[in-house]
């Protein structure tokens, strides 16, 4: 048997799109961190250590992976967020012409 329930009155749905962008933000945030850490990386570390390729490439490499990481992460975040408020869109009540 089939319950059904009411859909979620317009302030629920707002109450919900207002924590996803709480969440946004956070992921953002954690991609501007990496990013910057990487930044770093390669402005300090990186010209240190120019004088050998495999001291380059090794002061390099672990930066450049948290980055493609922190990114694929970021990827991940936003997608999850569209779907989120795809769905939010999709549960709204529907507004019929009069």
């Amino acid at each position: 048997m089939d319950r059904e329930t009411a859909p979620p009155s317009r302030a629920e749905i707002e109450a919900r799109i207002q924590r996803i962008g709480r969440y946004s933000r956070a992921v953002r945030l954690g991609l501007v961190i990496i990013l910057s850490a990487f930044l770093l990386a390669v402005g300090i570390v990186l010209p240190a250590n120019l004088d050998s390729p495999s001291q380059a490439i090794e002061s390099i490499l672990m930066p450049l992976t948290f980055v493609g990481l922190g990114t694929i992460l970021y990827g991940i975040g936003m997608h999850l967020h569209l779907m989120h408020l795809n769905l939010v869109r999709q549960l709204q009540p529907e507004q019929r012409d009069e």
